[in-house]
C-alpha cells in the first residue's frame, strides 16, 4: 500500500481521516477541564468522529467510515485504553495529566493521534514538576520519531532514539505500546515493533520504506514503565476475524452473532453492542476465553508512588523526500522542565531534520452540531488520581 503512488482516491482518505482526527482532538482537549468526566469527554470524542466522517465523501454512501478505534482518555498512571462505563467513571481534578487518544477511517484508511494536557482551571499555569519531565519527554520523543519515519532509517534506530529521550528526561518508555504499519482496515501491519526497548523482542531489522504509513506512539512514564492490568474492566475489544470458533452458550452465540452483524474489524465499545441487556452480557467471557474476542487491558504503571504518565502520537507517511506528517501536532501543553536537549547532542541533531506537514483538507460545517460536554463546579483542587 502507498499514499504516495498517484492514486489520488487513497490520498484523499488518509488525509480526510487525518484532518478530522486532528479537529475532533482539539475539540476534545479544549474541554478536558477539571469537573470533566472522563466517559463525557470519550463519549465526545466518539460522536465528533461519527459526524465528522459521515460528512466528507458524501458521493461513496456506501463507504465504511467512522471511529477506528474508541476515544479513550486516560489519566495520570493509566497507559492506556480507558474509556469507561458510567459505573466506572471519574472526574477530572486540577492536575491531573490527561492522555487523549482520537482514531478515524474513511474506507479503512486510517489515522490516529493522541495528546496530553494538564487538567487546570487557570490556563495561565506552567507545570514544573515531574509531570513537566515526562511531557516534554514524549512530545520530544513523538518529534523524534517522526523525523525518523525516512527512507532507510531502521525502526531499532527509531527505539533507541526514544529511549534515549526518555532516560535525558529521568524518564522511561511504556510498556505495550507500539509503532504500527497502517494498511486499510489494518491497525498493525507487517512491520509493528514496541516501542520501549527489549533486548528479548528486537525491532525488526528492516527499514522503512516510501509509501509507508504509520502510526508511532510515544507513552513514557516517570514510574518504571511496567504495566499491570488496573481494576479496571475492559471496555474496549476486538474481534479476531483468523479464529473460528463453535460457542457452546446461547448467550455467547447471541452476542457474538450481534457483533458480527454490527461491528467491522476495528475495535469497539462492547457497551455499544450490549448496552444495558444483561443476556448479551452474559455472553462476554465464553467469546474471550475462545479468542473470538480479544480484550484491551487498561493497563496502568505498576510503580509505587505518584506516578504519571503522558503520551503523544501521530501518523506519518514515509516519503521518498522524507517524514510527512499527517496529523497534526497540537501546540506544546504549558510544561516548563529543568532539561533541555543539547543542539549538538544525537537527539538535537536528529530535531533539527525537516518534517514537513500534510496539507489536509478543511472539513465541512456539521449540519448536525454536537453538544460539548458541560464540567462539573470543583470546589479547589483535588489530589491527583491514583488508579491501581
Amino acid at each position: 500500500m502507498s499514499s504516495s503512488n498517484g492514486n489520488n482516491s487513497i490520498d484523499t482518505k488518509y488525509y480526510s481521516s487525518s484532518a478530522i482526527v486532528s479537529e475532533v482532538l482539539a475539540l476534545v482537549q479544549g474541554v478536558a477541564v477539571p469537573g470533566m468526566s472522563v466517559g463525557a469527554l470519550c463519549s465526545y470524542g466518539d460522536a465528533l468522529v461519527e459526524a465528522y466522517t459521515q460528512s466528507v465523501h458524501r458521493k461513496e454512501q456506501t463507504v465504511e467510515r467512522g471511529v477506528s478505534v474508541p476515544t479513550t482518555v486516560s489519566v495520570n498512571r493509566i497507559i492506556q485504553n480507558h474509556s469507561p462505563a458510567p459505573t466506572d467513571d471519574y472526574v477530572l481534578g486540577e492536575g491531573d495529566v490527561v492522555k487523549i487518544e482520537i482514531g478515524a477511517h474513511i474506507d479503512g484508511f486510517v489515522a490516529s493521534a493522541a495528546h496530553t494536557v494538564v487538567a487546570t482551571s487557570v490556563p495561565s499555569t506552567t507545570v514544573t514538576d515531574r509531570r513537566a519531565d515526562v511531557i516534554s519527554a514524549a512530545y520530544y520523543a513523538s518529534e523524534v520519531a517522526a523525523r525518523m519515519v525516512r527512507p532507510g532509517q531502521s525502526p531499532r534506530s527509531l527505539v533507541k532514539a526514544i529511549g534515549l529521550v526518555a532516560s535525558g528526561f529521568g524518564c522511561t518508555v511504556a510498556e505495550d505500546t507500539y509503532t504500527c504499519q497502517i494498511d486499510r482496515f489494518v491497525l498493525a501491519g507487517q512491520t509493528t515493533f514496541a516501542t520501549r526497548f527489549n533486548p528479548d523482542l528486537f525491532a525488526p531489522d528492516v527499514t522503512f520504506e516510501t509509501g509507508e504509513v504509520y502510526t508511532v506512539d510515544c507513552t513514557l512514564s516517570t514510574g518504571d514503565g511496567v504495566a499491570r492490568a488496573s481494576d479496571h474492566d475492559p471496555s474496549i475489544y476486538q474481534r479476531d476475524v483468523n479464529r473460528q470458533y463453535s460457542l457452546k452458550l446461547r448467550t455467547s452465540r447471541a452476542l457474538f452473532s450481534e457483533i458480527c452483524k454490527t461491528r467491522s474489524v476495528f475495535p469497539f465499545l462492547m457497551r455499544s453492542v450490549a448496552g444495558d441487556n444483561q443476556t448479551l452480557k452474559a455472553g462476554v467471557s465464553e467469546c474471550v476465553r475462545s479468542q473470538l474476542l480479544v480484550p484491551f487491558a487498561v493497563t496502568v504503571d505498576k510503580s509505587a508512588g505518584d506516578v504519571f504518565v503522558a503520551q503523544f502520537k501521530l501518523t506519518v507517511l514515509c516519503n521518498y523526500t522524507g517524514p510527512v506528517r499527517l496529523t497534526r501536532q497540537p501546540q506544546m501543553p504549558s510544561v516548563r522542565s529543568a532539561t533541555a536537549i543539547p543542539s549538538e547532542s544525537e537527539i538535537g541533531q536528529i530535531l533539527a531534520l525537516d518534517c514537513a506537514q500534510a496539507e489536509l483538507p478543511e472539513l465541512p460545517r456539521l449540519k448536525t452540531r454536537v453538544n460539548a460536554p458541560v464540567a462539573q463546579r470543583v470546589a479547589g483542587a483535588s489530589a491527583a488520581m491514583d488508579l491501581s
